[in-house]
């Protein structure tokens, strides 16, 4: 039996947010990433080393807030 088209809608949808998630992770990975790795290699004066690097979460909220839109605007389109 053939899938019905909401299905393969259904199914393209939740590929697709995978896919947004997977990038948003790896987004914040690196940012993450970034700011933990020191700036310089050559200063002869130690840092102070910290456990764990400081993410702020407003950067979570918007990555969430700017995948939620785009597939708010891909839902529209396909409505029409």
């Amino acid at each position: 039996m053939e899938p019905t088209t909401h299905e393969r809608e259904r199914k393209k949808l939740k590929k697709l947010l995978k896919y947004s998630f997977l990038v948003l992770a790896l987004g914040l990975g690196m940012i993450t990433a970034a700011h933990a790795a020191p700036t310089s290699t050559t200063s002869s004066v130690p840092k102070p080393t910290s456990k764990a690097p400081e993410v702020d979460p407003s950067l979570a909220i918007g990555g969430i807030s700017l995948v939620a839109g785009t597939l708010a605007v891909l839902r529209a389109r396909r409505h029409k």
